[in-house]
């Protein structure tokens, strides 16, 4: 049996007359030499993310369990409580970790024994193939070696095996299994490569442990003998099942699985039920990733957006990803509609049947697993975004300086922290569909033309001219967001204020007069809001009718032309026309959303740049008799203000009565808040003593202080 071109030789470049693109296709992937080079890049490529992740976790200090200063980002606690200290990892060899470090050992020796027996073996005439065999062999001696590397850190820290390390347990294995079908191809021809041929063999054994590794195991660390109950239930609590469930597990969702039937079985689910978040995906965690990722000083104009994309980029990226990938298998059943209709009308045979049904049955599995995980990527992203904006919102607002307290009142931050933060992380997950829906209008629009002709051109004419009415129509809502911003702003805060004040409103029986000024302050609101909710409805209209006019225009002027309709057409142009309802319906509601979270950025940037009181402002002491102390102190509300106290001399010791007398606007609390660090302080000195005992119950921490008192 005579061979394919492709097969038989050891060339690291085709012909110049090498056929057909399936003979090159053929060629790059089943021929020795280019297989050669594409395992080695897939090497490369893998040996360069371990060095990268590496690198990353040796900046954040991810080997380091304390939750104190030295702690590494992802691991500081929310609070700054003395924990405490987690159990050692188990030291256990598990029977996983032991299967993929020895498969790994044994690839990674057999490649560098192989790589030098070619660099003396091969004859120099060979020299491209050479090249190519040695830099292969090379690379995957390195590779597998530092696969081995990564498994004894993961056993050693009692973690799971990172998602790129089974990746490319993944694709040494398809390697191998392509060198495997080549070689058998050959044997069957009697025209082995020896010794590469035998040893592609033995290279897809040793491979199918590490695959089944990659798409099954998952490495749970084994628990020692001595551990007690106490530390079993509380790593038994830190388990979540989405953190211990694998690869396959999370592909196809069945973690959630056991809740859902739980759920079904007992009608109801209680908070008991429901299983914690997984570690990596708490607010404490994303707040440390955004905090740790915060451009520093004024390097940046938008350091909210950079830091969020420094932080998250990762699972930015995989949702795009994804949403290409949905996007593209979609129209995998519309395009064999045309492709159907042939077949029942001349009477196919049944392998063109089958083949046609499998592309379909793999089109839509692929379509649904990517629309699931899209969906989920997405949502969690969201969730991880919004508390990473939330904790620091939070934080920033413990930290105002007394003017920006004034410029941000109660009521702004309470708009920070439930609207803002949940718009910003609510637009993410839509961000994609400002590029993803055009792509898939004009992949529509050019599969449409491919059928239609160029009838399908008009259709051109109703999205540019809806597209110019977006265009003027974002211009307005925009100005509208701004306004609704603004005005729901001054209505929480004077809601604030007078439920503050809700004791001298009633003794003044000023009910009425307050309650009047909410209600306006209410009415344009609701005004505004009106707006913008017209506006919404108007664009609706205008896309959701969009694509019935161009359906009809377009089958109207192929019929003027000339143009024959039958059944094939007809399904496969509908079906393409009805892709276009959901982006051309959905991309102003995108748009505005888009814009709203732009302005909720806008408003995050500006708060949480803004000033912050002075940590230096107050010396706290742990040692001595004196409780309070401030000596020369002079103060003020702000760098810009007149100073508000001079000449401050306080000393209260340790166990004493203080009492701050005085008549109304004396300063008592201008006194209380410098000692507090909440004003500017222009000179002097403010010594504050504290006692911090710490004590461990259940992993808590108790502060206590000394007993000082200021009436």
């Amino acid at each position: 049996m005579a061979l394919p071109w492709w097969l038989g030789t050891t060339a690291c470049s085709p012909p110049p007359r090498a056929g057909s693109v399936a003979d090159l296709l053929a060629f790059a992937f089943l021929s020795p030499c280019p297989q050669r080079l594409l395992l080695g890049a897939v090497d490369l490529a893998f040996v360069a993310t371990s060095l990268v992740l590496a690198f990353r976790c040796r900046r954040l200090r991810c080997g380091d369990d304390s939750s104190g200063a030295g702690a590494a980002p992802e691991r500081e606690a929310l609070l700054l409580l003395h924990l405490k200290p987690s159990a050692p990892p188990a030291r256990a060899l598990l029977s996983g970790h032991a299967a993929a470090l020895g498969t790994s050992a044994v690839l990674a020796a057999a490649s560098a024994v192989l790589f030098v027996l070619a660099l003396l073996r091969l004859p120099p005439s060979t020299l491209p193939w050479r090249a190519a065999e040695s830099a292969f062999l090379a690379a995957h001696a390195v590779a597998h070696a530092a696969a081995a590397l990564t498994v004894v850190v993961s056993w050693r820290g009692g973690a799971d095996v990172t998602t790129h390390l089974r990746v490319f347990w993944l694709g040494s294995a398809l390697g191998a299994a392509l060198a495997s079908a080549s070689a058998a191809a050959r044997g069957a021809a009697g025209s082995l490569l020896l010794p590469d041929d035998a040893l592609a063999f033995t290279a897809l054994l040793l491979s199918l442990p590490l695959a089944y590794v990659a798409v099954a195991g998952t490495f749970t660390p084994r628990r020692d003998a001595s551990a007690g109950e106490g530390e079993a239930e509380e790593d038994d609590h830190a388990t979540t099942p989405y953190a211990a469930a694998s690869f396959l597990s999370r592909a196809a969702f069945s973690w959630v699985h056991p809740l859902i039937s739980k759920g079904y079985a007992s009608g109801s689910l209680t908070a008991d039920d429901v299983p914690p978040v997984s570690a990596a995906h708490r607010a404490q965690a994303s707040h440390a990733l955004f905090s740790s990722n915060w451009p520093p000083g004024s390097s940046s104009r938008h350091p909210v957006g950079v830091a969020l994309w420094l932080s998250f980029w990762p699972q930015l990226i995989l949702t795009a990803f994804l949403g290409l990938a949905q996007m593209a298998a979609m129209y995998v059943g519309p395009s064999l509609i045309d492709k159907f209709v042939a077949f029942i009308r001349r009477g196919g045979d049944l392998t063109e049947g089958l083949r046609l049904v499998l592309i379909l049955l793999v089109g839509k599995a692929c379509q649904t697993l990517s629309s699931h995980h899209y969906n989920f990527q997405g949502q969690l992203l969201g969730m991880r975004i919004r508390g990473a904006l939330q904790t620091a919102l939070y934080r920033k607002s413990l930290r105002l300086s007394a003017a920006a307290r004034r410029a941000h009142g109660a009521g702004a931050i309470v708009n920070y922290l439930q609207v803002d933060a949940n718009m910003v992380s609510s637009a993410m997950h839509g961000l994609h569909g400002l590029w993803l829906m055009p792509l898939q209008i004009a992949t529509a629009l050019l599969l449409l033309y491919s059928h239609l002709g160029a009838a399908v051109l008009v259709t051109l004419a109703v999205i540019a001219g809806v597209t110019v009415l977006t265009a003027f129509a974002n211009k307005l809502n925009l100005d509208y967001q701004l306004k609704f911003f603004q005005v729901r702003d001054k209505r929480v805060k004077a809601v604030t204020e007078i439920l503050n004040h809700m004791r001298v409103i009633k003794l003044q029986a000023w009910e009425e007069t307050f309650g009047s000024k909410v209600r306006g302050l209410r009415d344009d609101e609701v005004g505004w809001l009106r707006r913008i909710m017209l506006f919404m409805c108007a664009s609706n209209v205008v896309f959701s009718s969009a694509p019935l006019a161009m359906t009809v225009l377009v089958f109207g002027i192929y019929l003027a032309a000339g143009g024959d309709l039958d059944a094939g057409k007809v399904f496969t142009a509908t079906a393409f026309f009805s892709m276009l309802d959901e982006p051309m319906r959905n991309f102003p509601q995108t748009i505005v959303s888009s814009m709203q979270a732009l302005v909720s950025l806008g408003r995050l940037n500006k708060f949480l740049t803004d000033a912050e009181i002075d940590d230096a402002a107050v010396e706290r002491i742990q040692q001595g008799d004196v409780a309070v102390k401030v000596e020369g102190g002079v103060f003020a509300w702000d760098r810009e203000e007149e100073p508000v106290l001079k000449g401050v001399d306080v000393e209260v010791r340790k166990g004493q009565l203080a009492a701050v007398v005085g008549t109304v606007g004396s300063g008592k609390s201008s006194l209380l808040s410098c000692i507090m660090g909440e004003m500017h302080k222009i000179s002097g000195k403010v010594s504050v003593r504290i006692i911090i005992s710490t004590y461990n119950f259940s992993s808590m921490s108790k502060v206590e202080f000394d007993n000082s008192h200021f009436v």
